[in-house]
């Protein structure tokens, strides 16, 4: 299983899957979205084997390019671990206070976001698609949290946004430059191609501004570099429309008081 982890150790462990051509399905771990579901449940089987993770204490969230937010609790665990009839339905964003519970996210070009709180056991993880963008889901998602938990602070909160497409390959059309040309954080993170007539749009950057925005410290906020329509460990959706995915994936195992 290839694993590229931003935090490891024996309290918080932090990540994202990768494409690797020695696994079944190049490691697949979407169970929405595949050729061979066997191929994907075991390719889950070995991450769960991995990082020593209970399928039952996992739970995923049947993605829509929404802006719902859930909070989950263990009560959830196994909810989408080995099926996606199970998973917490039409929502892109989870997150929960409750030690030992995994919680993942998919993505193959659309942008995930994976956080936790230095002060509490908030951890949580975002699917920030351009839909998802345009409709303020990381806003969204801490507003509810900072509603609901006013013990929580933004400048406590630790961001790591995931690898996704680069700006050079994200190219669309003017129906979708309007939905982002007055967006809050797009400023300076849209160009225009001349040759082509199409803008193209950094999706990183703007999520990194929203997070900005909300009052999250720019220093605590760490961007993946890698692009997925280039990377050989990244699966591209916009390059060959493929049914590989990503999981992004945070897990609070004991929590330091």
């Amino acid at each position: 299983m290839s694993i590229h982890y931003y935090h490891n150790d024996p309290h918080l462990q932090m990540g994202i899957t990768l494409r690797d051509p020695d696994l079944p399905e190049a490691g697949n771990m979407g169970i929405h979205s595949y050729q061979d579901l066997d191929a994907v449940l075991a390719n889950r089987r070995a991450f769960f084997q991995a990082t020593y993770a209970r399928p039952d204490h996992f739970v995923q969230a049947h993605q829509s390019h929404s802006k719902r937010a859930v909070e989950v609790s263990l009560a959830d665990g196994g909810k989408g671990a080995l099926s996606n009839d199970t998973a917490i339905p039409q929502t892109d964003a989870l997150y929960s206070f409750d030690d030992d519970l995994m919680l993942g996210i998919f993505t193959a070009d659309c942008v995930p976001i994976l956080f936790y709180d230095q002060k509490t056991p908030l951890i949580g993880v975002i699917h920030s698609g351009w839909r998802g963008t345009v409709q303020n889901i990381t806003q969204v998602t801490f507003e509810q949290i900072f509603a609901d938990h006013p013990e929580v602070q933004a400048e406590t909160i630790q961001v790591q946004i995931g690898p996704s497409l680069s700006q050079k390959h994200f190219e669309v059309d003017e129906d979708v430059y309007l939905q982002f040309k007055d967006l809050k954080g797009s400023e300076g993170n849209i160009s225009y191609q001349e040759t082509t007539g199409k803008w193209h749009i950094d999706n990183q950057a703007v999520v990194r501004n929203q997070c900005h925005s909300l009052g999250i410290r720019p220093e605590n906020i760490q961007v993946d570099p890698m692009d997925t329509y280039t990377s050989p460990q990244g699966f591209s959706y916009r390059q060959n429309q493929t049914k590989g995915r990503h999981m992004g994936f945070i897990w609070q195992k004991h929590r330091l008081n």
